[in-house]
């Protein structure tokens, strides 16, 4: 990913976050004549130790999911609010459009799940994240046999990260006066991305 030092993610902290935050994903591997790509929710796991893995399962419907091997070398993407810029929105005259965006790659190797007992686990803490917010949060019943079945349709995953880009592209190379004219032009612009794109200025 081309990166400018302006727009470089460079805390490990701030990338981990940011990918709680965007967890569906895509995940991309070489193939024969293109790049195979999947998009999929990814869920980051740290240790204590602060080795960072991903947790990914894909169908074994999905043509990809068959090409994918042990040790093989793969990249995740993560893409967060972005939007188009107008030229209009700075106070500087004789500008072109642009886009604003924050997208984070991790560069890895994977290790296939193949044991039932670990397929569950991934399955059970993906679940568990996104169903934290529930009143009544919903969990796999492994018992049950319709359920245990839906288990052996699909291929499990954990790439091991090895190296984060982390690219954050919201105008910090733009003058403090193009950037007060652009927060105030997304914040009145009444789409949530937009004001989204703003809020992140502010946080920057």
């Amino acid at each position: 990913m081309y990166i400018p030092a302006h727009f470089k993610i460079k805390e490990t902290a701030e990338i981990r976050t940011f990918v709680k935050a965007h967890p569906f994903g895509m995940l991309l591997s070489n193939g024969s004549q293109v790049p195979g790509v999947t998009h999929l929710p990814l869920q980051l796991m740290t240790d204590e130790k602060g080795n960072d893995t991903i947790n990914i399962h894909l169908s074994k419907a999905n043509p990809h999911a068959n090409t994918l091997k042990n040790g093989e070398s793969v990249v995740a993407v993560f893409l967060g609010t972005n939007g188009y810029i107008s030229p209009r929105w700075y106070a500087e005259k004789y500008n072109v459009p642009t886009w604003n965006y924050t997208a984070v790659h991790a560069f890895g190797t994977l290790r296939k799940i193949e044991n039932e007992a670990e397929l569950m686990k991934l399955v059970d803490q993906l679940t568990i994240e996104h169903e934290a917010g529930a009143e009544s949060p919903w969990k796999a019943d492994w018992s049950v046999e319709k359920i245990r079945k839906m288990l052996n349709a699909i291929i499990g995953f954990e790439l091991k990260v090895e190296r984060w880009e982390g690219k954050k592209k919201i105008g910090q190379n733009r003058s403090a006066e193009d950037q007060a004219s652009l927060k105030l032009n997304l914040e009145n612009s009444g789409d949530p991305a937009y004001q989204r794109l703003a809020q992140q200025m502010k946080t920057n």
